[in-house]
């Protein structure tokens, strides 16, 4: 709590600022991480849904920022891994996220994540997309600002025949590019997600679905809710 962890990944550049492996019950609060060339925050260490001990873990009011630097790839902010029940990733700050080829993520659950919730969260300036889910079950992302992704704003990789995640309640704001990536993570409109009540907006013209209208993908259950509107911030650039 309240440490300033900076300037890391000299010797290693895939080192993480702050690694929770196997184990529960650890908060990772108040921290200025910045400066390092792979993730801020990691938390599991057990790919898919076989099972982890990594609960209930707690990553809150933390400000990360300058993560990646381009020197590494399938990185983020905050990045989940395993089972993760009772996890929440809330109140942070994350911003200049930047890759060497993909993977300049905010918020990135990756392989097996599961019963983890991501809410509250300020995240802007990625490259890849604000939030990236591999695949996971049942996880919550809720009440986020997500700003200023270059490539895509929020991706999902695979489909998978469960819910895949909640994304509820969030403001998602960019100036150009696509809504969803049509090419690299090109399942996104389509995975098994509950959309539900987000604020989607677009600076410079109206958002793309995936070739739909915000109507059109209304239409097909998604976001029936949500809209699409000027969140109405002061100076967001």
């Amino acid at each position: 709590d309240n440490c300033i962890i900076k300037g890391g990944g000299r010797f290693h550049a895939s080192a993480t600022a702050v690694w929770i492996g196997h184990s529960p019950d650890n908060a990772i609060t108040h921290n200025e991480i910045s400066d390092h060339f792979y993730t801020g925050v990691s938390v599991g260490w057990v790919w898919g849904y076989k099972g982890s001990v990594a609960q209930r873990n707690t990553v809150a009011f933390n400000r990360i920022r300058k993560i990646g630097q381009g020197a590494l790839g399938d990185m983020g902010g905050v990045y989940t891994l395993g089972t993760s029940f009772g996890t929440r990733v809330c109140n942070n700050v994350i911003s200049d996220v930047d890759s060497f080829t993909y993977g300049g993520w905010g918020l990135y659950t990756d392989e097996g994540s599961e019963g983890i919730v991501m809410e509250n969260n300020l995240v802007y300036d990625t490259k890849d997309s604000s939030f990236h889910q591999h695949y996971g079950r049942d996880n919550v992302i809720r009440n986020n600002i997500l700003c200023y992704s270059r490539e895509c704003q929020i991706a999902f990789s695979r489909l998978e025949p469960h819910r895949s995640a909640v994304v509820e309640g969030n403001i998602v704001f960019w100036e150009s590019g696509p809504t969803f990536s049509p090419t690299r993570y090109k399942n996104t409109a389509k995975a098994n997600v509950e959309w539900k009540r987000n604020l989607w907006w677009r600076s410079d013209s109206a958002p793309d679905f995936e070739g739909k209208s915000f109507a059109e993908w209304q239409a097909l259950g998604r976001d029936v809710d949500g809209l699409v509107a000027d969140p109405l911030f002061r100076a967001p650039e």
